[in-house]
């Protein structure tokens, strides 16, 4: 079984968010400060290829993890869990806003190096943008079905069964053809602590580039970025007190009083 895991990395919340600019090519810039960690989507992908791994040795695991600000942390931080290969992914623009442009560079990659995986997991959302529709518009690019929000993955004899969870219940998908996994966060699925020794083998080793480059016109290009305005709250805030059909009366009046006409 082999595996090819997508990871992209978010900044860092536990500092400040660092400041951004537009080049003259339409290219964000970061600085080199910028700290960016694995994502709870990211984390949970990984984790769900190893937990595979852990059952079955012979299960390779590939990762290509996206360049970019605090790239060179990252992969240090992935190789502690010594995957197969692990190589730094570097799109050629970099226009993660361009979901189509990014799973068209992503899915020619895998297609020229031939690397044919029979799962393909991702995180729900890849990178920062928070928005899921990468993972979509890849599955489509490389003609694969999609199974999304996955939360956990286990072997069934010789098959991959995914699971996860909708509404009250749990749907199982055994993986009988190459797919394509976003993967949700879940406790099961919690990314474990590497050993001690393997980061700091991690420290001392060089990581190969993969490059995905596109000449496709027509990207959609950032003419502009400044920080966002913060919302100006308005009016006071009342909190509703009681059980919940206290408050389902309090809210009731109050929206008799604004005019609402229920």
């Amino acid at each position: 079984m082999n595996i090819l895991v997508l990871l992209a990395g978010v900044a860092d919340i536990r500092f400040p968010l660092h400041t951004l600019s537009l080049a003259g090519d339409g290219q964000i810039e970061e600085p080199a400060s910028a700290r960016r960690v694995l994502s709870p989507f990211d984390e949970a992908a990984l984790e769900v290829a190893l937990k595979l791994r852990d059952a079955r040795p012979e299960t390779q695991i590939d990762v290509l993890l996206l360049a970019g600000a605090n790239s060179e942390n990252l992969l240090r931080t992935v190789a502690a869990f010594r995957p197969h290969s692990l190589r730094q992914l570097e799109l050629v623009p970099t226009c993660l806003w361009d979901a189509r442009l990014t799973a068209q560079q992503i899915a020619a990659l895998i297609d020229r190096e031939r690397l044919a995986p029979d799962l393909l997991l991702i995180g729900r959302e890849f990178g920062d943008l928070d928005e899921g529709s990468i993972p979509v518009l890849l599955a489509c690019r490389l003609d694969r079905e999609q199974f999304s929000l996955a939360q956990y993955a286990q072997w069934s004899g010789d098959t991959i069964r995914l699971i996860r969870e909708r509404a009250t219940c749990e749907e199982w998908l055994d993986v009988d053809r190459p797919l394509l996994a976003s993967v949700t966060n879940d406790k099961r699925n919690k990314l474990r602590h590497p050993l001690l020794k393997n980061v700091m083998e991690a420290r001392r080793m060089n990581f190969a580039k993969a490059s995905a480059p596109s000449a496709r016109p027509g990207a959609l290009s950032l003419v502009g970025l400044v920080a966002a305005q913060a919302a100006e709250r308005r009016g006071a805030c009342r909190m509703l007190e009681g059980d919940a059909m206290q408050q389902a009366k309090a809210l009731l009046i109050w929206m008799k009083e604004q005019g609402v006409n229920l």
